[in-house]
């Protein structure tokens, strides 16, 4: 690798302060058919999380930890980061990169899953800043998608263990997994294979883990209402669990790499009081996050994408 080659980690962003959300969900709505009220809605699930997202802060860690690996691997490689709804944004990256001469970039888009709003979204965006930055001479390449990345699945199932170790083995036996993803319009998940993608981490998941007692929902699904959305949502798959065969649900946030105020929202408040009015414990495993294995995972798809 040479002196002016870079990798860029590339997110969806959050606010960071409570001046931040509306005009960050403004730049996440621009261009789509939301209805007013959800607009609203959205405003009081952030009041309700404390009106910030910890998704830019867990990127930056991402982006230590990273670094790290690579030191590790006696390459000096820096890493940027850029976020489509907030700062830095694409524009401001690349204008980074121009100032420290970077010619060659490895981008690592973020969304474990891709679709058109997970991946080529971001892909054409990214465009949009380069040419905002007039740094149309820097190149870009990406990493291959992950969603079945043996070091991916290796990390959901730790993040999981670290639920489930302090229970005992009546407890364990007792407990119903649900895998929760975005939730996107059935037709954009025809063209991508989106709902494929996650059907097949889950089921990779779940056989690493030997656990047979588990399904799959959606959640924070947000556009237009004549759409139809990829189901179950995540309330409606707790409502239809067997409170006699299980006491314990588990939510596994495997569509997410970070935590989000999303997460945070649907599932630790709305799906939790969904399992709670239904008698059940709720837990959460963690998302992947700065987990050691995925920090690999991160580092070995740039590596072969930089060949």
């Amino acid at each position: 690798m040479n002196s002016h080659q870079a990798v860029l980690l590339i997110g969806f962003g959050g606010p960071t302060s409570p001046e931040e959300v509306r005009p960050f969900l403004e730049s996440v709505i621009q261009g789509t058919k939301i209805p007013k009220a959800r607009f609203q809605e959205v405003l009081k699930h952030y009041e309700a999380v404390g009106a910030v997202s910890p998704y830019n802060a867990a990127t930056f860690k991402q982006k230590q930890a990273l670094e790290c690996w690579l030191e590790g691997q006696g390459l000096n490689l820096p890493v940027f980061v850029g976020f489509r709804h907030s700062k830095p944004s694409f524009k401001d990256v690349f204008l980074s990169l121009k100032e420290k001469k970077i010619e060659n970039v490895i981008g690592f888009v973020l969304s474990p899953l891709r679709s058109y709003a997970s991946f080529d979204k971001y892909l054409a965006r990214l465009e949009e800043g380069k040419k905002e930055a007039g740094a149309a001479s820097i190149s870009l390449s990406y990493t291959d998608s992950f969603y079945n990345d043996p070091l991916f699945i290796e990390t959901q199932a730790a993040r999981v263990e670290e639920v489930l170790n302090p229970l005992s083995q009546e407890e364990r036996s007792k407990v119903f997994l649900l895998f929760s993803a975005h939730s996107i319009p059935e037709e954009m998940s025809r063209e991508s294979g989106y709902a494929e993608q996650f059907i097949e981490t889950v089921a990779l998941v779940s056989k690493r883990l030997g656990i047979k007692n588990g399904g799959f929902a959606y959640q924070s699904r947000s556009g237009d209402p004549r759409d139809l959305w990829l189901s179950p949502d995540i309330k409606e798959a707790i409502a239809a669990m067997d409170r006699g065969k299980f006491q314990t649900v588990v939510l596994v946030p495997a569509g997410f790499s970070s935590e989000n105020a999303e997460i945070l929202y649907d599932l630790d408040i709305e799906a939790r009081q969904k399992a709670e009015s239904f008698g059940f414990r709720y837990l959460r495993a963690a998302a992947a996050a700065d987990h050691p294995k995925f920090i690999e995972m991160m580092g070995r798809a740039i590596l072969c994408a930089s060949r």
